[in-house]
């Protein structure tokens, strides 16, 4: 049985015909910025961004969105630096195990915060501190 060659060649020249016309086109546009939504400007851990997310889900709506305080709750960027209220790891752990109940400050059981992202919140805020880290949503680095 013979094959007709022009089997062959319908493919060849549907690809090169696609190839001219995608090579034609001129570049997409740049995205539009998003408002909505800001690019991360931070690489973290995945411990640290683990972090970041429970200081959005509990934390935010007292102490800030980037942790700067608010008209009733402090600004954590301050009290974690040497000379501040909460100066290291184990005054900042205290406070989460603990409260501050005189302060407005619930324990971290009573909000909900699981012990085990109490390092990772830690390692955001210090770094917001220290100034290593900016405000917004950090991007997360694979491991």
């Amino acid at each position: 049985m013979a094959i007709s060659p022009v089997r062959f060649l319908l493919p060849a020249v549907v690809v090169t015909a696609c190839a001219g016309i995608l090579s034609a086109q001129e570049p997409l546009p740049a995205a539009e910025p998003d408002p909505w939504h800001h690019p991360a400007r931070d690489t973290v851990s995945l411990e640290a961004y683990r972090g970041w997310q429970q200081y959005s889900l509990q934390c935010a709506r007292c102490h800030g969105e980037d942790a700067l305080g608010t008209s009733f709750a402090p600004d954590l960027v301050l009290a974690l630096k040497p000379d501040g209220n909460v100066p290291n790891r184990e005054a900042f752990l205290a406070v989460l195990a603990g409260s501050r109940e005189s302060k407005g400050m619930p324990s971290a059981a009573r909000l909900g915060i699981d012990p085990a992202y109490f390092e990772g919140l830690y390692q955001y805020l210090k770094g917001r501190s220290e100034g290593r880290l900016k405000g917004g949503r950090p991007a997360r680095r694979d491991e």
